[in-house]
């Protein structure tokens, strides 16, 4: 009796899975024919939409118009910008590091289609290829194993990875700090301010001669002696005069150190914003 029962409880799997199968090729094949029925656009034709006015992007061959989405997008209006008239498949599959997207956000892209991507000679752009267009396809067998991946490796003792970031302090909703920097080998490069403001002054507005230019002046010495720093170095902002000249007559103390620290955490905290 149980070898009667053993047995329909295979054939059933059995058919259970042939049916997964059909529909997995079905779909692939719908899939192929709804791409041959959307407009072509080519790389020149993405590039154009490349703003807030009109923002198209490229996730896996595919063109998606999202400009009427940006304002409702969970994040800065920057993060979705950054991507606009290119290919986006590589933030698109690294929300966070390694962590894509969720089929709900998935659900929703679908619904912003507009077009495959086509090189010069007109036929379409393959996913794998997308990402980079003179990228070269590496081998499957030529990828890293877990043994040879400096990313991986990181990632999962907890420390920051090479990349591009971007962090922000906010008070009562103002951004007071937004700042860019790169990782390479965990040392500081390329860091900068995207804005830098308190109680309604633009530091980055000031001219010399200007009152506070002077504490404008210690903001970037703090970005430019974070240069080739270990990322560690954040915590001397605590004591901001050791990082400072002071300027005019301006103590350390008139610098908001923390929030530089608080900003720069923000970026390690959201994860790599582009690769390098």
């Amino acid at each position: 009796m149980n070898k009667i029962a053993y047995t329909a409880f295979i054939a059933f799997l059995a058919s259970i899975l042939t049916l997964l199968s059909a529909s997995a090729l079905s779909q692939s094949d719908n899939e192929a024919r709804d791409d041959e029925a959307l407009d072509a656009v080519t790389w020149d034709e993405l590039a154009e939409h490349d703003g807030a006015e009109s923002c198209w992007k490229a996730i896996h061959g595919r063109v998606y118009d999202v400009t009427d989405y940006i304002p409702d997008h969970p994040t800065e209006e920057e993060v979705m910008l950054e991507w606009c008239g290119r290919d986006a498949t590589e933030g698109w599959e690294n929300k966070r590091p390694g962590v894509p997207h969720s089929p709900r956000a998935a659900s929703r892209l679908e619904s912003l289609l507009v077009g495959r991507l086509v090189g010069e000679d007109g036929q379409p752009v393959m996913p794998d290829d997308a990402a980079d267009a003179d990228a070269e396809v590496i081998d499957a067998d030529r990828a890293l194993s877990p043994a040879e991946d400096e990313r991986l490796h990181r990632a999962m003792l907890g420390l920051p990875l090479d990349g591009h970031y971007r962090g922000v302090f906010t008070d009562r909703g103002v951004i007071q700090v937004n700042i860019t920097f790169d990782l390479r080998d965990g040392r500081f490069e390329s860091v900068d301010y995207r804005h830098l403001a308190y109680r309604g002054v633009d530091y980055l507005e000031l001219e010399e001669g200007d009152e506070l230019y002077p504490v404008r002046v210690q903001y970037e010495q703090i970005a430019e002696r974070l240069e080739g720093e270990p990322v560690t170095r954040i915590f001397a902002l605590y004591e901001p005069q050791r990082m400072v000249d002071d300027v005019d007559g301006y103590s350390g103390a008139t610098l908001r150190g923390a929030k530089v620290i608080s900003a720069i955490r923000d970026g390690l905290n959201r994860g790599v914003y582009s690769w390098p």
